[in-house]
């Protein structure tokens, strides 16, 4: 059979189309995916790039063929400097190692256990907030996950973090902005010219090893293994994980494990809240539907694991928010290893794949109305009709996240239990604009104003009523 040709979106010699990529990546991927169709071929600066948007395709890509389409090697050469060699920043045996060795770390049993911290924190945050206050909402939910990502991580408390929150979160913003850097120059400008992002490289890596090499040398005070307690966070399942030859991570590839997941969980899930509240303040009449939900089923009550089950609509806000703004907006490009083909396309050894879930969860063939927020989208049938890789915030296949579940359980939660309480609206002086760096952030924050609910009851001071499930149960909430 004849291959067919790959459309080609055209652009200006060499250049290519470097220029709208630059100035909005978000709105040309999607425009070429709806000029184009299901593949379409384009250049920057002389390199040709492939973007694809049809499921049947995606799922060629990430799980029939995904020995044949490994991360790129120019996005790993980005990333892993900058965030050390992890889940994320490695392929092939280095990969399904640290796959293999981390992953007892995100089991349901251990997960569900860190449900009433992530409440907690949230309900610590917002006793902080007063009716009628304007706060940076993007902000805010940044600081939460930072708290809950310290605490499930590294198991240190909100007042231990309070200290050095504001150098890691901007430790870690500075990188976002490297890789942003690097991801629209990269072989173009030397990392030795004097620039900003050149000047942050470093320090801010620094800054983070230092930091986690330190919990980890506590953590082994004779320098072995052999004494290191289970804490019961993700830092001691990674320095206690071995495989079947009793092979264990090395300390470096702890430290790099750790910087991959603060990164991937803190970011993440602070922007899908972000984008959920900005939904809500613009669509009233869902964020009705959410507190009627809530009162009716918590009255009052600070949320535990167990309720998520009977929060259907909670989940579908979160799900739809993922699909309009997914935090991972853009998947690390997939290199091609040798000639093969997607569908009935010529894909040659080397070729670099696009795959965007925001360009994918836009798609008026899977989505009607695209633009429009519905949380319908996702009750059960409607979910099961969609084709499995149209909906994709977690990735798919042997690199989907790791901590899907666990991300899940956090938004829900934390969404649950502000939204009992608070209203939030957008600040009428707000500027809303999307800035996609490594995650899928606010360009210039988002300010709202804070509403205390009339009649809301101060959860603080309640107590949690429903007992907390059994593994079994958990199992079954976060499936």
């Amino acid at each position: 059979m004849i291959s067919k040709q790959i459309p080609d979106a055209g652009g200006l010699p060499w250049v290519g189309q470097m220029p709208q990529m630059t100035q909005d990546p978000l709105q040309f991927l999607l425009g070429l995916a709806r000029t184009h169709g299901p593949i379409a071929r384009f250049t920057m600066f002389g390199k040709s790039f492939v973007l694809i948007s049809d499921s049947e395709y995606v799922r060629e890509v990430l799980v029939t063929k995904a020995n044949l389409f490994p991360k790129s090697s120019r996005d790993l050469a980005i990333m892993g400097p900058l965030l050390g060699y992890g889940l994320l920043t490695t392929n092939g045996a280095q990969h399904k190692k640290l796959r293999k060795l981390a992953q007892p770390a995100f089991h349901a049993k251990r997960i569900t256990t860190y449900a009433d911290a992530m409440t907690d924190l949230a309900l610590s945050l917002t006793d902080e907030w007063r009716d009628g206050e304007t706060r940076d909402i993007n902000v805010e939910m940044l600081q939460l996950t930072m708290y809950i990502v310290s605490k499930t991580l590294f198991d240190t408390d909100r007042s231990a973090m309070s200290g050095m929150a504001d150098q890691i979160g901007h430790a870690i913003h500075q990188l976002q902005e490297v890789a942003d850097f690097d991801f629209t120059w990269y072989d173009l400008v030397p990392q030795w010219l004097p620039l900003r992002v050149n000047r942050q490289r470093q320090p801010a890596r620094h800054m983070l090893d230092q930091i986690i090499e330190g919990m980890i040398a506590e953590r082994r005070p004779d320098g072995s293994n052999a004494h290191v307690e289970d804490r019961g966070d993700l830092l001691s399942m990674l320095m206690l994980a071995e495989d079947e030859n009793g092979e264990r991570l090395t300390d470096d590839e702890v430290r790099d494990e750790a910087i991959n997941l603060f990164v991937a969980g803190h970011e993440t899930t602070s922007n899908a809240l972000t984008w959920t509240w900005y939904l809500l303040s613009q669509h009233p009449h869902v964020a009705d539907k959410l507190r009627a939900e809530l009162d009716t089923v918590l009255a009052g009550r600070t949320p535990t694991l167990h309720d998520l089950a009977n929060l259907p609509y909670t989940q579908q806000v979160i799900k739809e928010s993922m699909r309009l703004y997914p935090p991972a907006w853009v998947l690390n490009g997939r290199q091609a290893a040798a000639d093969c083909t997607i569908g009935d396309y010529e894909i040659k050894q080397g070729q670099v794949i696009f795959i965007a879930p925001y360009v994918m969860h836009r798609l008026a063939q899977h989505f009607p109305n695209p633009e429009e927020f519905q949380p319908e989208r996702f009750t059960p049938a409607m979910e099961e009709a969609l084709p499995r890789y149209a909906y994709m915030p977690f990735g798919g296949g042997p690199r989907v996240c790791i901590g899907n579940s666990f991300a899940m359980m956090e938004a829900q939660l934390l969404l649950a239990t502000i939204a009992q309480r608070f209203e939030l609206q957008l600040d009428p002086a707000a500027r809303v604009a999307t800035q996609p760096m490594i995650t899928l952030t606010t360009k210039y924050g988002l300010p709202m104003q804070i509403r205390a609910r009339q009649h809301a009851t101060d959860t603080a001071d309640k107590q949690r009523a429903v007992p907390q499930p059994s593994v079994d149960e958990a199992e079954l909430v976060l499936a």
